[in-house]
């Protein structure tokens, strides 16, 4: 039986046995059976190789960050160097070194012997806060060693095994190093035993990037510069010469052509902007002290409470830094703790949503055309109606008009009806406005239409059809999938391929229907994964594919004949306004009739 008594004002509990009370302790001290286990599975939090070099990255950065802001730069310039290390085409070995200031013993042995109590959790312009950057290298290598010189110190070696619990102490050398500054000083970081699985398709242009988009902020300052080489050799040998070498910078985003968003406040300053093309890899992103958090995208915390959430926040057309203060994040640092200071922040962004997604929508409707929302409207109602009933119920007026027309793809069609010229011609005479019951009514219908109920369901992803502008990446995609906004590229040449055309006319043909069945499908299931948390094996995913398309497939093939007679009665009025907007008032009638060059 479990008794719990108190002692002065702590309350302690024990265990009673058949003789009352035992006479345990008042309190007990935590211990951990194996650190290193314990220390081995938190590291697998880290979910890529470039992600945990970067913990060791930011060590040295720190390290001059006091000279930076006593002297409002450095004095001595910062120069890094990482080095990839290739045997045999497997990557073995990553080196991290410095020029900075180096650690002494003391310090060297306190941050590999105690965890969790970090000197810099004290000091609030730096980025330490945990004490476990040092361990990171457990989730990807089986060796850290490290090499370091302070002052006029001799320099010292550490070895640490992934796998064991003791340490030796670390070796002092007369042996000086390989980089250091102008006194001799500073540090190198070796992961070693690089584990196959991470190291697949890794190379020094990944490591480039990872630094650029993680240090983006801080490689703006002037005397700052990290490089990054590739060594490859055919036997663990030292001394090659670099295969490969890149020399990291910060992203200029002066040059990028767009609308800007600009915001600063106490422990905020934002510069967002939508860009006319893509830059892949640039999506929006929050940085702290510096250093990158996450995509604001991919912030789960962020986009729960987002009005628009991925859709654009992870569009590849908005571009640009958050920079935070005073907000703390998690171990892994690609998220932020649950409090008061996160609450602001997130409310301060979304106050700005409307009015970027309004921007984003007018850039993207440039590349759109009327023809396009017809194919958008049945593509998307023959999803609905391949999966079920699944979604979100319908909140728009077009999408109701299209539900009630009729759920029967046997009869009928889901399109919208064409205005005809006349109306056209009515409506830019402004016949009728005053006179008809229709129009008089037209705000207390919009009141009502407030009220009523949505009947329907829409489907469960929107789609949208646009011609893709040019990616600095140089890839041209099929498709693209943000949160439930799937966007297909007409532009792209498989697209155009099926897309028939003549004098021009545009044909919707059967090869067209397959080959969006197959993109429409693809990018419902993979939401659908990502939204239940699921990892499907092949064979699942394959299934799912195939269900679905012909589903879809099915559906729009019964629809093609209608969805023609649209497109050809869109670009026929299409025409006729384009005629319309040249004639001069003088040839349009009192009765509504045109003379001249439309008389016939």
């Amino acid at each position: 039986m479990l008794w719990v008594r108190r002692v002065g004002t702590r309350l302690t509990r024990g265990f009673a046995t058949g003789n009352g009370p035992s006479r345990n302790k008042t309190s007990m001290t935590l211990s951990i059976s194996n650190p290193a286990l314990l220390l081995n599975n938190i590291s697998n939090r880290y979910a890529t190789l470039g992600r945990i070099l970067m913990e060791y990255v930011d060590n040295a950065i720190d390290d001059k960050e006091q000279e930076y802001r006593e002297n409002d730069g450095y004095l001595e310039d910062l120069e890094l160097f990482i080095d990839l290390k290739r045997v045999n085409g497997a990557l073995q070995r990553v080196t991290i070194q410095d020029n900075c200031r180096g650690m002494p013993y003391d310090k060297l042995m306190r941050l590999v012997k105690y965890i969790g109590e970090s000197e810099k959790k004290l000091t609030p312009w730096l980025n330490g806060q945990f004490g476990f950057g040092m361990h990171a290298f457990r989730a990807a290598a089986s060796d850290l060693w490290v090499k370091s010189r302070h002052g006029s110190d001799d320099t010292l070696i550490l070895r640490v095994n992934r796998d064991s619990m003791e340490f030796e102490p670390p070796k002092a050398t007369s042996e000086g190093l390989e980089h250091s500054s102008s006194t001799g000083t500073g540090t190198e970081v070796v992961l070693d035993g690089i584990d196959p699985a991470w190291s697949v398709n890794y190379n020094a242009q990944d490591v480039a990037d990872e630094i650029e988009h993680h240090f983006e902020r801080l490689l703006s300052r002037p005397g700052i510069s990290i490089q990054v080489r590739e060594f490859e050799c055919e036997e663990d040998v030292e001394g090659n010469i670099p295969v490969k070498t890149f020399k990291c910078k910060a992203f200029d985003y002066d040059e990028v052509e767009g609308s800007d968003f600009v915001m600063e406040s106490d422990k905020l300053k934002l510069h967002l902007k939508v860009s006319k093309k893509e830059l892949e890899g640039q999506r929006a992103r929050v940085f702290l002290l510096g250093r990158r958090i996450n995509e604001i995208g991919q912030i789960q915390s962020f986009i729960r409470k987002s009005k628009h959430k991925q859709q654009l926040w992870s569009h590849p057309q908005l571009l640009g830094y958050i920079e935070v203060e005073g907000i703390e994040p998690v171990i892994t640092r690609d998220e932020f703790k649950n409090n008061k200071a996160r609450a602001k922040l997130y409310s301060e962004l979304i106050s700005l949503e409307d009015d970027i997604f309004k921007a984003l929508q007018a850039e993207l409707s440039k590349q759109r055309t009327v023809t396009y929302e017809a194919i958008e409207d049945v593509l998307g109602n023959a999803l609905r109606l391949a999966v079920g009933k699944l979604g979100k119920k319908i909140t728009t007026q077009r999408a109701q008009k299209f539900l009630n027309a009729t759920d029967d793809l046997e009869h009928g069609t889901l399109l919208p009806q064409p205005v005809s010229l006349e109306e056209k011609v009515k409506d830019i005479k402004g016949e009728g406005k005053e006179d008809s019951p229709e129009r008089s009514n037209d705000s207390e219908k919009k009141a009502n239409d407030k009220n009523e109920k949505p009947k329907g369901r829409l489907p469960p992803v929107s789609i949208r059809l646009r011609e893709f502008p040019e990616s600095s990446s140089g890839i041209v995609r099929r498709y693209m999938r943000t949160g439930d906004l799937v966007e297909i590229n007409v532009g792209h040449p498989d697209f155009l391929l099926r897309l028939k055309q003549k004098k021009g006319r545009i044909f919707f043909t059967d090869r067209l229907s397959g080959y969006l069945s197959n993109i429409v499908s693809a990018s419902y299931n993979d939401h659908i994964y990502d939204k239940e948390g699921k990892e499907p094996t092949r064979d699942v995913v394959f299934d799912d594919l195939l269900k679905h398309s012909s589903k879809i497939e099915e559906t729009l093939k019964k629809q093609i004949p209608a969805l023609q007679r649209t497109i050809e009665s869109i670009a026929k009025s299409e025409r006729m306004m384009s005629e319309i907007e040249e004639i001069p008032d003088s040839d349009l009638v009192d009765d509504g009739t045109i003379i001249g060059s439309l008389e016939q």
